[in-house]
């Protein structure tokens, strides 16, 4: 009886070991019907692979190995990345319905419980997007935004008139304000107003908590989320990132509450909301409603003017292109205006400059990856249930065959895209498609109009009224500026460099400070 019993606890711990060891070695392992990929080894998958910054560039390499989609594993977790135009709107936008919802990450969704732009597709998200899109829309943007727009943009010039070094933080304050004003009422007078500042203590926590392989990939490895959290700093980051962040926009809410108590009440969406002229779908707490304004206010400030300062950065060492679209200033405005939003069908060269710097240096270069909701199947390849969906801008950028020369900055080459970007997301014709930097599908940036007419008031009066160049030592050479250096979080934003900002003339100097007196007495009502 012994010897039975013995012998039956000895085969069970055997088989046991044995599933343990054919679990644990095909865990992490490529299913043959998944898109091929790099190599994976057992338990890891790819993880190990997915370490250092400029994963883009690693993201890139296999796309021209792989093809025009591929797949990494990572633990449990797959994620499948879409790397050409026919890819991405065969799923994305064909089959959005069932890309729409985004990947399952603990960090994120705790760093980002009550943002929408990182909910899934619910009810919720479709409540809050509804708001945006509603608020943010072209007729509203050109109706009623476009004065504060302009009014602000001559007040940065006439900053940069003054205080040229500081360019970084007047760009930031600019981009600040305009947000501040149409999503709360207030604006930014100066860089280190508090309506400028809060954002930006708002992002920078938000890349301290959420930077790609500074957390536990918890979602890939489950027995990961039994490690106590003394143990795992970066559950405490996403935690204290999220009530920092909720404090500064119920901050933010507060102060309008505040001034409408005084009678002061103003257009803006904060007002809108709180007045309950602007209902939402879904009933929000005050918490989320605070949240809520401050993702707009996230997405309207801190991405455009990282694409801004892309755009400065490039145009300094390209003096050509500034050459190009100033003869086009020049014949439409002279020395006696500065450009308006009227403009853009004449001035076609400054949205080629917008789109060259989104397609170079795109602010989000892997982008934000949604989720598949059930089992779908592209080009025979099995695409698996909450698989992670990427389609990294970074990749369809520098593709050659998409991009010649992907490389080299060069607005020429959308001469023939004199649209603006909505106008090609939406189309059908995929294949003409300018550039990725907002998304693609259901889930494109729902802002995409505010940062387009934003760019292209800056980057317009930026060249009417300045030449950009480097700065030179004491020989009087120019310096040579690196248009790779940038910092590296969540979202990227070009190292600090220097430049100089030379007024065109003497003509040019006194419409800047004309500008300049108009726009601060009518930006008066919003401080």
């Amino acid at each position: 009886m012994g010897q039975a019993l013995d012998y039956a606890v000895g085969l069970t711990l055997l088989l046991f070991s044995g599933y343990v060891v054919h679990f644990l070695y095909n865990f992490g392992s490529r299913d043959k019907r998944l898109p091929p990929g790099p190599p994976t080894i057992p338990v890891l998958g790819n993880a190990h692979l997915l370490v250092g910054s400029d994963l883009e560039k690693k993201f890139k390499k296999w796309a021209e190995e792989y093809g025009n989609i591929f797949s990494v594993k990572v633990g449990a977790g797959t994620l499948i990345f879409l790397n050409d135009k026919r890819t991405t709107h065969d799923l994305l936008d064909k089959r959005s319905a069932i890309y729409t919802d985004r990947a399952k990450d603990q960090q994120i969704s705790t760093t980002f419980a009550e943002n929408f732009a990182l909910m899934d597709a619910n009810s919720t998200w479709r409540a809050h997007r509804k708001i945006a899109a509603h608020f943010l829309a072209p007729k509203n943007l050109d109706a009623s935004i476009m004065v504060i727009q302009e009014a602000e943009t001559s007040q940065l010039m006439f900053d940069l008139l003054k205080t040229p070094e500081d360019f970084f933080g007047h760009v930031k304050r600019v981009t600040s304000s305009v947000a501040s004003i149409v999503i709360f009422g207030f604006r930014a007078p100066t860089v280190d107003s508090w309506w400028a500042t809060c954002v930006y203590e708002a992002i920078d926590q938000i890349n301290l908590a959420s930077t790609p392989g500074t957390y536990l990939p918890i979602e890939e490895f489950p027995i990961l989320k039994y490690i106590p959290s003394f143990l795992a700093p970066s559950k405490a980051r996403a935690t204290t990132c999220f009530d920092t962040v909720t404090a500064i926009w119920s901050e933010a809410r507060a102060r309008v509450v505040a001034r409408r108590q005084k009678g002061d009440h103003r257009e803006s969406l904060a007002d809108r909301i709180i007045a309950g002229e602007l209902k939402s779908d879904q009933e929000m707490s005050v918490p989320q409603e605070s949240n809520f304004l401050g993702t707009l206010h996230q997405g309207a400030a801190d991405t455009t003017s990282s694409m801004i300062l892309t755009s400065i950065l490039h145009l300094a060492k390209h003096q050509w292109v500034q050459a190009k679209a100033q003869i086009e200033l020049d014949r439409v405005c002279g020395d006696s205006r500065m450009p308006t939003w009227q403009d853009f069908k004449d001035l076609p060269y400054i949205n080629c400059i917008v789109k060259e710097a989104l397609r170079v240096k795109p602010v989000l270069p892997a982008g934000l990856p949604v989720r598949v909701s059930r089992d779908d199947y592209f080009d025979g390849y099995l695409i698996p249930k909450d698989a992670a969906i990427f389609n990294p801008p970074y990749t369809l950028h520098h593709d050659a065959k998409l991009y010649p020369d992907p490389l080299t900055y060069n607005p020429d080459r959308y001469l023939n895209h004199p649209l603006l970007a909505t106008s090609y997301a939406g189309s059908p014709d995929y294949e003409n498609r300018d550039h990725y930097a907002y998304g693609a599908g259901r889930r494109i940036c729902v802002g995409i109009h505010l940062a387009e007419r934003t760019q292209w008031r800056i980057i317009a009066r930026l060249l009417w009224a300045f030449d950009i160049k480097p700065m030179v030592d004491e020989k009087g050479k120019e310096e040579e500026l690196d248009t790779d250096a940038y910092e590296k979080g969540l979202l990227i934003v070009p190292k600090k460099f220097k430049v100089r900002f030379i007024p065109r003339s003497e003509k040019h100097l006194e419409v800047i400070q004309r500008e300049f007196e108009t726009a601060e007495a009518f930006l008066k009502k919003w401080e």
